[in-house]
């Protein structure tokens, strides 16, 4: 069921983007629904990182590059994952 929501925003924003937005075939509408949507996803990945004890602030991909560890095999990686896993079932 869909409801109808009244927002404020700037009007060459807007224009802007409805211009893009024609090119790609899809509406204002489904633009915020698709970001609302990414956004209520947050919830759950916040949910994620507190219960793990993870860190909670984004990541650029040169970031996540420099923090990879290095000189391990993937399947090394994967192998040691699954033995863990195996062991506290």
């Amino acid at each position: 069921m869909k409801i109808k929501v009244t927002l404020s925003l700037r009007e060459e924003l807007v224009k802007r983007v409805k211009s893009r937005l024609s090119m790609e075939d899809k509406t204002l509408s489904e633009l915020v629904e698709e970001y609302l949507a990414i956004y209520d996803g947050f919830k759950i990945l916040d949910a994620i990182c507190d219960k793990f004890g993870m860190s909670k602030r984004l990541l650029s991909g040169l970031e996540v590059e420099l923090d990879r560890e290095r000189g391990l095999k993937a399947e090394e990686v994967l192998r040691e994952i699954r033995n863990e896993r195996k062991s506290l079932s």
